[in-house]
């Protein structure tokens, strides 16, 4: 294994003769007529924005769902049903500003703290009964008018 030619494979059986020729220095190798196929992504610059635009794209996305949870978070009020990450529903009875906690009543005397960041909006049933009672609100004078 002292050889430095200990890398290169034997010769074929029954094969003698000489290597293959070296390129001379300053000649380009022989190209044999063909040219190098082009690479499918078209070089350096396009698989570059192969890999940064899904990137992007997240980083995007991820922003403006920060924005919308901390407006959430700023449009919270004392009294305000509110439904959480877990599927707890419940009335914001204690807010402080500085605080990253909420205390929700879930029932009558029984309170628990949640995070801000796990309140996901306000009660879609409260959403409903309230648009119920908006529009029994306006059929009477419908009626009225009639």
């Amino acid at each position: 294994m002292a050889s430095s030619n200990w890398f290169q494979p034997n010769p074929a059986p029954g094969r003698t003769g000489a290597a293959p020729a070296t390129p001379v220095e300053g000649q380009p190798p022989p190209s044999g007529g063909q040219e190098p196929a082009p690479s499918p992504f078209g070089g350096g610059a396009s698989s570059f924005l192969i890999l940064a635009l899904p990137l992007l794209l997240i980083f995007l996305m991820t922003r403006s769902q920060n924005k919308k949870q901390k407006q959430l978070e700023s449009s919270l009020k004392v009294g305000d049903r509110v439904f959480t990450q877990s599927g707890i529903l419940g009335r914001i009875t204690d807010l402080s500003p500085n605080s990253p906690r909420v205390k929700l009543e879930i029932a009558p005397g029984v309170n628990v703290q949640v995070l801000k960041s796990a309140i996901q909006g306000p009660d879609p049933g409260e959403a409903a009964a309230e648009a119920k009672a908006a529009d029994k609100a306006k059929e009477p004078a419908k009626d009225k008018k009639s």
